[in-house]
């Protein structure tokens, strides 16, 4: 009995004188989730009004250390958090395009490691969660 031999297809890379394939960018595929607890949120004036930029914190797993998430919101998020929505502490549920990634940041030419690493995130819807025990009481 003869084995049969399965086909297999090969890529392979693109030579100097071939033309590497072009790939759009869709920043639809960039998108993020996490259930966080809020850490901080500060209102500041902008030059186009005011906003609110709000810090929270997920795990990667259990035990792990946190991740920071950061965005910046104008429009509902500033309303809840003018209203006091988005006190330390309460868990939320974000989801938004990510536009960055940080573990350091330079100071006087030196890099200085960020507590937590620091995703940076834009165009967030928010759901709110459960308040933070010393808060709902």
């Amino acid at each position: 009995m003869a084995n049969a031999i399965a086909a297999t297809t090969v890529a392979t890379p693109a030579t100097s004188t071939e033309a590497a394939p072009k790939f759009a960018n869709f920043r639809d595929f960039n998108s993020f989730a996490a259930e966080c607890r809020v850490i901080h949120q500060e209102v500041k004036a902008g030059e186009f009004g005011e906003f609110v930029q709000v810090t929270c914190v997920t795990n990667l797993k259990d035990g792990a250390e946190g991740v920071a998430v950061q965005f910046r919101a104008s429009t509902g998020i500033l309303k809840l958090a003018k209203g006091g929505h988005l006190m330390p502490g309460r868990r939320v549920h974000v989801t938004g395009a990510i536009t960055g990634f940080a573990t350091s940041y330079l100071k006087d030419g030196q890099a200085v490691m960020l507590q937590r690493p620091r995703l940076n995130i834009a165009e967030v819807n928010l759901r709110l969660g459960a308040k933070p025990k010393k808060a709902s009481a």
